[in-house]
């Protein structure tokens, strides 16, 4: 049997490019929105890999670009194009974020 944790998405950091103002409070309140709560994964790996592909398919993006800053991949980042592939799109929003476990209380 596989052990499933909870985790959180926490510390996030949004920079739109090339986005419009209007445009840019409905994107930090979806992404906001999809990273509240926790997460079950067993890793931070599979957390971040569910949650990726959560803001690709809510952005409509067919790809994304990503790179871990720890190496305890706990802290993540992803350049997501908006509305198709980085060619098809001059939007693209970078989300830096920190994947934390939740440790059951005592």
């Amino acid at each position: 049997m596989i052990d499933k944790h909870d985790f959180t998405i926490e510390k996030i950091k949004i920079s739109p490019v090339n986005i419009d103002a209007e445009d840019e409070v409905g994107i930090r309140e979806t992404i906001l929105k999809l990273a509240h709560g926790h997460k079950k994964g067993e890793t931070e790996i599979e957390v971040f890999k569910e949650f990726s592909s959560t803001l690709e398919q809510a952005f409509g993006a067919q790809m994304s670009l990503f790179n871990f800053h720890s190496n305890d991949y706990k802290s993540w980042r992803l350049i997501l194009p908006t509305d198709g592939s980085f060619d098809d799109s001059p939007s693209k929003i970078s989300i830096s974020f920190h994947i934390q476990r939740v440790e059951a209380p005592n």
